[in-house]
C-alpha cells in the first residue's frame, strides 16, 4: 500500500491532539498503534481529564506532567513520554510538531486552534465540525497559500460521504442526494440535564448527546458536505426521512421520479439506516441502467449506494497521513459557503439572558442555504458560545436573528465570521 510505504519511509508524522473527549483518546490510542505516526503532544482544557485518560490508555508515566513551556514538552518527549498539556498554543507553537487535530468540538477553541496553527506551519485536520462550517472556507484559502493542508477526517460522517461522493461523481453519476442516517430519535427540545444519565453510560458529555438528540450535530455535519460538494437541503431542516436501505431506493428520488425531492444535488439525513451514510444516484446511459439491475442495484431510476459505517477518530491516522504527505483532504469546503446552520430557541428566552449554544436547553439548529441565511441575518448557531446574551424575550421556535443577540466580541470566533462574511449583510456592533 503505497500511503503505508511512505509513511515508513517518511515519517514519523508528528501529532498534537486537542481535546481528550472520546474522539480525541481514541484517536492517540489509534496513534500508538501505528508506524510512522507519533503523537507528541496532547492538549485538554482538563488537567484531570488528562490523567484518567493516560491511564486508561495504559500510559504508566511515574507522575503526571502539566507541561506549560516548550521545553517541558521536549523533556517528556526525550523520557518517551506524550506531552500533556492544559496549554493548547503548544500545539501550534513547538516546532517538533508537524500537524495538529482538533478534536475538541468547540468552535471558538477550533478557531484559534485554525488559525494560530496554519499561521505558524502546521497542517490541521479538523474532527471540529461545529468550526469547520462557519470558517472553513477561509482556513482552506489561507492553507493553500501556505503549502498546507487543511481537512476534515475519514470516518467522520461527512468525510464518509464525501468518499462515495467523488466515487460516484468520478464515474460520472449524476449526484440525487448525499446523506447519513441518524441514530437517536430527533427531539429538539431536548436538554443536556434530562440526557445527563445516557451520556455517561455511552462515556460522552451531555452536552454532545444533546446536540446528537436535537439534531444539530446532523445539520452540521450535513452543512459540511454542502460546502464541499454544492449539495444543497431540499427544505429547510431537510425532510428527515423513515426509511431502511430499501425504502430508502424510493424516497431518493426527485419528484418527477416519484421520490421525494423537488431539487436535484440535495443533502438528506434518514431514520432507519444508522450508522450509514450514502449517496443516490441517477444515470441517463441505456446500458449502464440495463446493468444496474444484474448488479444487484435495482430497477432504479436511482440507485443507492451505502457505507454501512463510519469508524470516526479510528480513520483519522489515514486522513492524517494523507494530509502531510501529500497535501491532499479527505474532505473540505471548497466550494465556500453554500448552506449555514442557524440558531432556533428551544424554549423561551429572556432578555439579558445567556445564551449556551450548541447542545444547550436554550438553542438548536437546522441547516438553510445560505442566500437564507443571509437575506434575513439569521445567526449560526456556532457563533452562539458561553458569552452571547439575548437581546431582547424570544420567543420559543423563533430563528434568531443578529438583532436578538448580542454575541461575545472578545473571541477570536465572532471576530474571524465578522470578518469573512462582511460583503453579505451588515452585522450589528
Amino acid at each position: 500500500m503505497k500511503i503505508k510505504d511512505d509513511l515508513e519511509q517518511q515519517g514519523p508524522i508528528r501529532v498534537a491532539v486537542v481535546g481528550a473527549g472520546l474522539m480525541g483518546t481514541g484517536l492517540v490510542a489509534q496513534l500508538l498503534k501505528i508506524k510512522g505516526m507519533e503523537p507528541v503532544l496532547w492538549a485538554s482544557r482538563n488537567a484531570d481529564g488528562l490523567q484518567q485518560k493516560l491511564e486508561d490508555l495504559g500510559l504508566a508515566y511515574d507522575a503526571f506532567v502539566d507541561a506549560k513551556t516548550i521545553d517541558a514538552a521536549k523533556a517528556a518527549r526525550s523520557r518517551g513520554e506524550i506531552a500533556l498539556t492544559t496549554e493548547n498554543r503548544l500545539a501550534w507553537e513547538w516546532a517538533a510538531v508537524d500537524v495538529i487535530v482538533d478534536c475538541t468540538g468547540n468552535t471558538e477553541a477550533g478557531a484559534e486552534i485554525n488559525e494560530y496553527g496554519l499561521e505558524n506551519g502546521k497542517h490541521i485536520v479538523s474532527l471540529n465540525v461545529e468550526c469547520d462550517v462557519l470558517l472553513g472556507p477561509y482556513f482552506l484559502k489561507k492553507a493553500r497559500e501556505k503549502g498546507l493542508c487543511y481537512t476534515g477526517t475519514a470516518g467522520d460522517e461527512p468525510g464518509s460521504i464525501m468518499e462515495l461522493y467523488e466515487f460516484a461523481d468520478f464515474l460520472g453519476f449524476d449526484i440525487v442526494c448525499a446523506g447519513k442516517g441518524k441514530n437517536n430519535p430527533l427531539r429538539t427540545d431536548a436538554t443536556p440535564e434530562e440526557l445527563a444519565e445516557e451520556a455517561a453510560k455511552k462515556g460522552i458529555s451531555p452536552r454532545m448527546l444533546t446536540s446528537f438528540v436535537d439534531g444539530t450535530n446532523t445539520m452540521i455535519e450535513l452543512n459540511a458536505v454542502s460546502n464541499a460538494t454544492g449539495l444543497v437541503p431540499d427544505v429547510f431542516g431537510c425532510h428527515g426521512i423513515e426509511a431502511d436501505i430499501h425504502g430508502l431506493k424510493r424516497e431518493a428520488r426527485q419528484k418527477e421520479d416519484g421520490g421525494r425531492f423537488s431539487k436535484k444535488g440535495v443533502v438528506e439525513f434518514v431514520h432507519g439506516i444508522a450508522p450509514g451514510v450514502f449517496v443516490a444516484v441517477k444515470t441517463d446511459d441505456e446500458v449502464i441502467r440495463r446493468e444496474m439491475p444484474y448488479l444487484s442495484m435495482g430497477e432504479g431510476p436511482s440507485y443507492i449506494l451505502y457505507r454501512p459505517y463510519h469508524l470516526t477518530n479510528i480513520e483519522t491516522p489515514m486522513t492524517i497521513a494523507k494530509a502531510v504527505l501529500y497535501q491532499e483532504p479527505t474532505i473540505a469546503p471548497t466550494k465556500g459557503y453554500i448552506a449555514h446552520t442557524v440558531a432556533i430557541a428551544k424554549r423561551a428566552i429572556k432578555k439579558g439572558e445567556t445564551l449556551g449554544g450548541i447542545g444547550s436547553d436554550a438553542v438548536y439548529g437546522k441547516i438553510t442555504e445560505a442566500a437564507h441565511c443571509y437575506g434575513e441575518g439569521l445567526v449560526p448557531v456556532g457563533l452562539i458560545t458561553e458569552g452571547a446574551v439575548a437581546k431582547r424575550d424570544i420567543a420559543a421556535g423563533h430563528l434568531l436573528t443578529f438583532a436578538d443577540v448580542v454575541l461575545d466580541e472578545e473571541t477570536k470566533l465572532v471576530e474571524m465570521f465578522r470578518c469573512e462574511h462582511e460583503d453579505f449583510y451588515s452585522l450589528p456592533n
